[in-house]
């Protein structure tokens, strides 16, 4: 759980008391609080898991200690699951809407009663709410638009998914005249593994007309807003996408302000006011003037820091490892020699060719029947072939073939196919034990991106002994899978396990599936050396 997360929490909490009529006092502890972790270059999951005594760092006392140390361990905070309980889940929705601060929906709460978006919308629409005070024509058209906005907030898409048509916006931009650049920030050019939105920053002769160039574009299902140097249009899958004007002396401080995270953000500004400046997305500033800002590589220089790649940039460490010339050299797409996981099926002739174009110097071959590997040791390639079994492991630990059966594959998986709800306990001594008749742990959490998130392990104690056996955790990199995540990649790289980034191809397509998981490791700070994929000989 990152610094940001726990902070949402804590500021949600705030919130809440504040809608309820809480002492203000309070209201603030919880408010400071939240400031106060999202401000810390301190990673408080790992402080607390490492036992550390929180209450030694400045501002954090007894309470908000034990608060912190809760919500870590057990993902949640029992305060704020009690006040969901008291208070309408609608009013908790409006809190999204711009304009709508926690004493607004109080008043408008206290004044009908309102507990949803539709009876909001109702009462901004015949004029009720203009009975308040402050709330005026401006701010009732916040709402409305707001309320709009939110029913399609919330949808988050697969990275993947958004790939082909961000790219496609991108070109059809760059395609029309006076367009000088055009970039895609935000989770997007994070590579995060779901992305809400789309930002796209352009600099342009006439940023009017490309607006409604913009707006014209195949796919738009509906403009919500057009201005001087903002548009938003949804798509016909209903996906947000803002363009932004931006000039060229503040086009580096933009793209880093709209790449995010916020919490890396945050952090950077913090660091900017203890140096005497100001960061903004317009440039930063010492007093008046701006001093930099042209360049991402500029608004780092004048942090003092080495430029810092957007997939790490969600403050986990990122920024003290710029200060101290630490940063990892991320994995990088040529890096990879290699795919060690593609099915034995029909297709495996047109897979082979196409790994051969790619370049790619060797290949696993998989299968998850014994009696395929003499066929697959047939294969012709330029490529070095690896045969692959991948077994079933049964709720004890065991796989599904004997040990003399399996012995004449090159390398051997194992997958937890079943029995997903079973004790963290009894799950974790089924991995291990796993991992006493196998090579590489395939998928090894077992999560579906928003369907489901995967079993419950004690990953550190597998790491652990993943490192003590010499075997291989797996990245399945199938969009939807993505496992390990980025959070378990650097953990792993931690603890010194080696990984390898598998497409699960079935035909030459879903051979790039790798970039995918190529991300994933990014995000994780994976190097060549933390990954198999990059070797010419692991075995």
């Amino acid at each position: 759980m990152s610094n940001s997360e726990i902070a949402k929490i804590l500021s949600l909490t705030a919130d809440l008391l504040d809608i309820k009529g809480e002492n203000p006092f309070k209201v603030r502890a919880y408010r400071n609080a939240a400031r106060l972790v999202e401000g810390s270059s301190k990673d408080f999951e790992k402080l607390v898991k490492e036992e550390f005594d929180l209450t030694k760092l400045p501002g954090i006392g007894h309470d908000l200690s034990e608060y912190i140390k809760e919500i870590v361990t057990t993902g949640k905070f029992s305060k704020l699951e009690e006040l969901k309980k008291q208070i309408p889940l609608g009013l908790i929705d409006m809190l999204s809407i711009e304009g709508l601060g926690p004493k607004r929906i109080k008043e408008i709460y206290d004044a009908f009663h309102i507990t949803s978006l539709e009876e909001l919308k109702k009462y901004a629409q015949n004029g009720e709410l203009d009975k308040l005070p402050g709330f005026g024509p401006k701010l009732i058209e916040k709402i409305l638009k707001g309320v709009k906005q939110l029913k399609k907030a919330g949808i988050r898409f697969l990275w993947a998914d958004v790939e082909e048509v961000a790219e496609e916006i991108r070109k059809y931009l760059l395609d029309f005249p006076g367009v000088e650049i055009v970039d895609i920030a935000g989770s997007y050019r994070r590579r995060k593994e779901t992305v809400g939105d789309l930002d796209i920053l352009v600099i342009a002769d006439d940023y009017m007309k490309v607006s409604e160039y913009f707006t014209n574009y195949k796919r738009v299902k509906e403009v919500y807003s057009k201005g001087l140097t903002r548009s938003t249009v949804f798509l016909d899958n209903s996906l947000q996408i803002d363009l932004r004007a931006v000039t060229k002396e503040s086009y580096g401080s933009a793209l880093h302000y709209f790449t995010g995270s916020k919490a890396h953000n945050i952090a950077i500004r913090k660091m900017a006011i203890d140096m005497g400046l100001k960061v903004n997305e317009y440039g930063i500033y010492k007093g008046t003037k701006r001093i930099a800002g042209k360049s991402e590589e500029e608004v780092y220089e004048t942090m003092g820091l080495r430029y810092i790649e957007p997939e790490l940039r969600e403050n986990r460490g990122e920024i003290e490892a710029a200060k101290n010339n630490n940063l990892p050299k991320l994995v990088r797409e040529d890096d990879i020699k290699g795919d060690l996981k593609v099915y034995f099926n029909k297709n495996i002739k047109e897979i082979i060719d196409e790994a051969e174009k790619k370049g790619y110097e060797f290949l696993g071959i998989c299968t998850k029947n014994i009696e395929d590997l003499e066929k697959i040791k047939k294969l012709k390639s330029k490529l070095k072939i690896y045969s692959v079994i991948e077994c079933k492991i049964d709720k004890n630990g065991e796989l599904n073939y004997s040990k003399d059966k399996i012995k004449d594959f090159d390398i051997v998986y194992g997958s937890v196919e079943d029995n997903f709800n079973l004790d963290k306990v009894i799950q974790t001594k089924r991995i291990i034990n796993a991992l006493n008749h196998i090579d590489v742990l395939s998928h090894p959490i077992c999560r579906k991106i928003q369907k489901f998130d995967g079993i419950d392990i004690e990953f550190e104690q597998i790491l652990k002994a993943a490192k003590e056996k010499n075997k291989i955790l797996e990245i399945d990199a199938r969009r939807d899978r993505l496992d390990l995540d980025d959070s378990k990649i650097k953990l792993a790289k931690e603890t010194g396990v080696r990984m390898c980034i598998n497409s699960y191809a079935t035909n030459k397509k879903e051979l790039y599936n790798m970039k995918y998981g190529l991300n994933q490791a990014r995000r994780g700070w994976a190097e060549r050396e933390d990954l198999i994929n990059t070797l010419k000989n692991f075995i």
